[in-house]
């Protein structure tokens, strides 16, 4: 029996390290259970890289339909991402404007302010779609915060927020969080000024809409299109270039609506990658040609008509501007 063993000094290491395995083992399956915090749930991509989603057991992210294919429910989930680092920490994104949960601003800043501690908190957006800046209210009139605008879509909403606690951003800058930093890149097309977030450290690109999530990226006129096929090329040119240090193999992408990975099964449990990008770029130049596999969308928008797809990537579009897009270009 392992009471009758010798205790010697070699034999020691042997039995803590069994100890500590489990302790670790017990604490870290803790550490990444998804956790319910109001109208939220909490996951953890990484230590200090949390992944907060608005919904909860009562209100499900996404859609459901009954057996005559009839939508019971639907909740457009959207996602926010903190980075919590040595001496600061970052929020990117403030989700829908929830409504359907009294305790919502509450639910929020408890759960950040839990997983930041004492350290000063920036929030940023990857666009200014009220579905990403929907829980503005709970932070607008804290003195402590400080909010990163993305220039070339907060110029108009700039006077929502506190001037003295807000400036404007544009690609390039850098959020140095002490011991991690997050990378700015403009992408336009979903809206003028979206932006993406990459955190070196994890290889992490943060993308909001602005090359969708599953469902695709919605693109609303050809002024918008023609940033957008643009930006892409621009997007995978800064992904490759050597001196940016990307390793685009392990590349992991989260986007602003996780749940649309409904769409996207080829994944798996993976994360979407630069495949997903690689297959956005072969459907913008097959847009441009006019050879793109297009569907009717059934959104009810004549501005979204139709999906155009390959691969994992999907271009919601209008069919008539995306003909006459490739008949000019």
């Amino acid at each position: 029996m392992f009471i009758k063993q010798t205790h010697t000094m070699k034999n020691i290491p042997q039995f803590l390290s069994a100890v500590l395995g489990i302790i670790c083992l017990t604490s870290c399956t803790n550490q990444v259970k998804d956790v319910e915090i109001g109208p939220y749930t909490v996951s953890v991509i990484e230590k200090n890289v949390y992944h907060i989603q608005d919904y909860n057991s009562s209100n499900p992210a996404g859609e459901t339909f009954d057996a005559e294919g009839n939508k019971t429910h639907f909740n457009n989930c959207s996602d926010m991402y903190l980075i919590v680092g040595k001496e600061n920490a970052l929020l990117i994104d403030l989700s829908n404007n929830i409504r359907w949960a009294a305790n919502a601003a509450e639910s929020l800043r408890q759960l950040v302010s839990e997983r930041i501690e004492d350290k000063p908190l920036t929030i940023t957006f990857t666009h200014n779609h009220g579905d990403h800046i929907g829980m503005l209210h709970a932070y607008a009139d804290d003195p402590e915060v400080r909010f990163a605008l993305p220039e070339r879509d907060f110029t108009r909403l700039a006077g929502r927020l506190p001037q003295e606690q807000s400036h404007f951003i544009n690609e390039g800058y850098v959020f140095d969080l002490g011991g991690s930093e997050i990378e700015t890149i403009e992408v336009p097309g979903h809206t003028d000024g979206s932006m993406v977030f990459y955190m070196p450290k994890h290889n992490l690109l943060f993308t909001g809409d602005a090359i969708g999530s599953g469902h695709g990226v919605w693109i609303f006129n050809t002024a918008a299109y023609q940033k957008y096929d643009a930006a892409v090329p621009h997007l995978i040119s800064w992904l490759e270039n050597p001196d940016n240090k990307v390793n685009t193999e392990t590349l992991r992408i989260y986007g602003g609506h996780y749940w649309q990975r409904d769409w996207l099964p080829e994944l798996g449990e993976n994360e979407m990658g630069m495949q997903y990008i690689m297959d956005m770029q072969t459907l913008l130049d097959e847009i441009r040609k006019g050879t793109a596999k297009a569907e009717p969308s059934n959104l009810g928008r004549p501005d979204l008509d139709t999906y155009f797809r390959h691969g994992s990537a999907i271009v919601v579009w209008n069919a008539a501007q995306a003909k006459e897009y490739a008949e000019n270009n």
